[in-house]
């Protein structure tokens, strides 16, 4: 993993450090995220304690141990301050591991395999959130929150009403915090963060998915648009809504015009509330 400039990972820490105590992500989901696969005890139990949980490269695993250099030993070394004796969860290639804290030297933590399992904090059914930019920080908390409940890929568009217009780099923040939330929230991957681009080229990375638009003056529930699909892509506008041009788009796209209900949810919430809906289907 290429080295996070210090003031990026300064961000994500306030980040991850101001959502723990003032968002909830987790609670809109009711703290039911599915998880395929079988029954996962051991990580439940370390859920609850708020044992350590960090992705790694998986030329970082080798024979019955894993060691965890670069930022996130430097994270687990000299931020979380983990010693010799305590246990976490390594996430490597699609495998979890469960070790226990063997040495700390600087910002290389050490660490024996105590068990390994194929990744399970993932949704049956994928989500990717075509959002239209927001100002900060609100477009930052749609990632971070997304995340949590099981948000699978983010796209974000360049839409007419956004009155943000972020540079390209950007994206490599808005992955960052994408990856701090993973662990935070326990997940099996890391989502990945395209954009910003347009919404004609967004809906072509979502061709093949069922399209839910949110759109307030949708005279169809949001829950009445769920079928069996196992793959959905969820269009969210800015703040002013997507414009009449960018509606007809959708619809030529297949896109279906669905409302969260009478309330009116902002545009950093809705996709977060709807994301949590549907990855909830079985």
């Amino acid at each position: 993993m290429a080295e996070i400039p210090q003031k990026e990972t300064a961000a994500i820490r306030k980040v991850a450090r101001c959502n723990r105590g003032e968002i909830s992500a987790r609670g809109i989901a009711g703290g039911t995220t599915p998880r395929s696969g079988a029954s996962s005890a051991w990580a439940s139990a370390f859920r609850m304690a708020g044992m350590f949980w960090v992705f790694v490269e998986a030329g970082q695993v080798g024979a019955g141990g894993i060691r965890i250099a670069g930022p996130q030993g430097h994270h687990l070394a000299r931020v979380l301050r983990v010693r010799p004796g305590e246990e976490g969860v390594a996430v490597a290639d699609g495998t979890e591991y469960r070790l226990e804290v063997t040495d700390v030297a600087g910002s290389i933590v050490t660490g024996r395999v105590l068990e390994e399992r194929p990744i399970g904090g993932e949704p049956a059914v994928g989500v990717v959130l075509l959002q239209a930019i927001l100002p900060n920080p609100d477009f930052d908390a749609v990632i971070e929150a997304g995340t949590a409940v099981g948000i699978a890929r983010f796209i974000a568009v360049e839409a007419a009403r956004s009155v943000a217009r972020p540079p390209a780099a950007r994206r490599t923040r808005w992955q960052l915090i994408a990856g701090s939330a993973a662990e935070q929230s326990h997940r099996g991957r890391v989502p990945e963060v395209l954009g910003p681009m347009s919404l004609a080229a967004a809906l072509e990375e979502v061709a093949g998915a069922r399209l839910l638009v949110l759109e307030p003056r949708a005279s169809m529930p949001f829950t009445a648009a769920i079928d069996a699909s196992r793959a959905y892509a969820l269009a969210v506008g800015p703040e002013g809504g997507w414009t009449e041009p960018e509606l007809s788009l959708l619809r030529e796209r297949g896109g279906v015009m669905v409302n969260l209900g009478p309330r009116i949810l902002r545009a950093r919430l809705a996709p977060v509330v709807a994301a949590a809906i549907l990855v909830q289907q079985s």
